[in-house]
């Protein structure tokens, strides 16, 4: 089995099985309507699978979600990088799981020091 690396809000990496993960994990792909969002507000955790670091649905989900008042766990699983952990929290997403492979390309102390700037959220600034 292969193991999955979690990192909170923080950007403190902890290890967990992939398997439970995986499987009860919800391609953002697959949520076509706001129904398919508020369905979700009954449990008390969800993850969410993205394709990737260039997939930004899972945040879009993730915010939905927030604003119609779930209060529960929201995870993403995909190998996303680490100048994505603040808009991830600024999104609502309580942990990013990725590849254990992924994480050692992307080490902890990456995604630490790109946690400090949590008032960044967006890919480009205010010319404003």
């Amino acid at each position: 089995m292969t193991a999955l690396i979690r990192i909170n809000q923080e950007g403190q990496f902890s290890e967990i099985a992939e398997g439970d993960a995986v499987a009860s994990a919800l391609p953002v792909g697959d949520v076509a309507s706001h129904d398919q969002i508020t369905q979700l507000l009954d449990l008390s955790t969800v993850r969410l699978q993205v394709d990737g670091f260039v997939d930004g649905r899972g945040f879009t989900v993730a915010r939905q979600l927030r604003l119609l008042g779930f209060a529960g766990v929201i995870e993403v699983i995909g190998d996303l990088l680490p100048d994505q952990l603040p808009m991830a929290a600024a999104s609502g997403i309580d942990a990013i799981l990725i590849r254990a492979e992924h994480a050692g390309r992307c080490e902890e102390s990456q995604w630490r020091l790109k946690s400090r700037d949590k008032n960044r959220f967006g890919y480009q600034r205010s010319v404003a």
